[in-house]
């Protein structure tokens, strides 16, 4: 019965634990809800699309009404007849009035008109061009927080193995000193490396605690281990590339990269206020329609009421203002070459660090492939090392660097791996078509909820 109740309290702390675990995915879910910095970017892009009806308003019509409604009090002091210096007759009068007031504008030419919508169109587009390069950067932090997570988590054990090797190691030292088969030396060796050891298991669960905190940040979710986070599978294996040739990349992210997309935008934001600097040298032509209402509107038509409609056309043409439309159309066009000059940074930037990703991909599988044969010879080495030197064929040092040279290969075949996924995800984002389904792709790489995926 005892036994039952342990195994029964292992299984439901197991499944606790389950419950409780992260995902790739999940993380990536939770991140679209309460990341701050995304959330943030929602906002401003619902802020620049509004630039779109902003602009629109100058070339529709436009309606005012207005209403005044008032009580006079009139005192007036005039002639009896009319005569300087004749007696003077006083009048009091007191009377409501009130006019309401009606007018359509339409304009017919207004360039500056032209301008301001056309430019509010490309705010809405580089907007929208920004909130596509958050949501792709926002995949990338997650993977980035989470794979980082685990890297310093499987540093940590890393460097815990070693450490424990170390020990052993030094326990092998003292019963060789013993029977006068070692050296002081090789203690004092291996001691050495054993208090290095344990000063880098410190500074790994700091590392820990570290990105634990960033991967919370950017989810929303509470960790209280970072045990909770799934690991990756031990089985890897590098995808081929698809499509395989640059050139098909390249076109890609030409046509799609949001950042490249974004600075024509930003392009056509400066060539529009260029032009609606210049548009201020020309007349605007406008067609006015009024309606209009008075009531007892001035003493002499108390008791009147007049009502009044009118349809015309309105120019109006600013012929000079002090050079200041000069000054405006010189600013504007240095800003627009300014654009002009970032857009070509842009375009070359981001095919650099396209190529680079590219090749990472390219070189991915190399470079796991070795460094799984690198951990696998690394490994072998520190068991024939332990065998050596019970022989006396190998001295003390070269188990401490074979114990080191194991751990250094575990930690590069765990980098490694997850510089592939990363570089694969920022090779589709700097293309241009970084979507959730790249995502879930890189997400069978890791173990995940039953409920959600099974094993790949």
């Amino acid at each position: 019965m005892k036994r039952t109740l342990v195994a029964s309290a292992l299984v439901l702390s197991s499944l606790m634990m389950d419950a409780k675990a992260l995902d790739l995915m999940n993380a990536y879910e939770s991140a679209l809800a309460s990341d701050p910095t995304f959330r943030a970017a929602i906002k401003d892009a619902e802020a620049g699309r509004a630039n779109l009806e902003i602009s629109r308003a100058g070339l529709l019509p436009q309606l005012s009404a207005n209403y005044y409604s008032a009580i006079n009090n009139s005192h007036i002091a005039q002639p009896q007849f009319g005569t300087l210096g004749g007696p003077t007759v006083i009048t009091n009068q007191a009377y409501p009035s009130n006019n309401s007031y009606f007018q359509v504008t339409q304009a017919l030419f207004n360039m500056q008109a032209v301008a301001l919508f056309r430019q509010g169109a490309a705010q809405a587009n580089l907007a929208q061009a920004r909130l596509a390069y958050n949501t792709q950067d926002l995949l990338i932090r997650v993977v980035q927080a989470y794979t980082d997570l685990l890297y310093a988590r499987d540093q940590y054990s890393y460097v815990e193995a070693q450490k424990e090797a170390f020990k052993e190691q030094l326990q092998v030292n003292a019963k060789r000193f013993e029977k006068g088969e070692g050296t002081i030396t090789d203690t004092l060796e291996t001691r050495a490396s054993y208090e290095m050891a344990d000063a880098q298991v410190i500074d790994a669960r700091d590392v820990i605690e570290n990105n634990k905190r960033k991967l919370e940040t950017i989810t929303g979710i509470e960790l209280h281990a970072a045990s909770e986070v799934k690991p990756i599978f031990k089985n890897f294996r590098v995808q081929p590339l698809n499509p395989k040739a640059f050139e098909l990349w390249k076109e890609a992210a030409l046509a799609g990269n949001p950042e490249i997309l974004a600075s024509q935008h930003n392009e056509e934001v400066a060539r529009q206020d260029m032009q609606k600097n210049v548009a201020g040298n020309y007349p605007t032509i406008s067609a006015v329609a009024t309606w209009g209402q008075q009531n007892s509107y001035y003493i002499s038509t108390i008791n009147q009421q007049a009502t009044t409609s009118t349809a015309g056309l309105q120019a109006s043409w600013a012929l000079f203002n002090g050079g200041q439309t000069t000054g405006l159309i010189s600013q504007s066009r240095a800003n627009f070459e300014k654009a002009l000059a970032q857009s070509d940074e842009a375009r070359a930037r981001v095919l650099t660090e396209l190529r680079k990703q590219y090749d990472s991909v390219l070189s991915s599988e190399q470079k796991v492939g070795a460094l799984n044969r690198a951990v696998e010879s690394a490994l072998e080495l520190t068991k024939a090392m332990r065998k050596s030197i019970k022989g006396g064929e190998r001295i003390n040092l070269d188990v401490l660097l074979a114990d080191k040279g194991l751990a250094t290969a575990q930690r590069d075949l765990a980098q490694a791996k997850y510089n592939y996924l990363l570089s694969y995800l920022r090779l589709k984002q700097q293309a241009g078509n970084l979507t959730s389904e790249d995502l879930q792709l890189v997400a069978t790489y890791f173990e995940r909820d039953q409920n959600l995926a099974a094993k790949p």
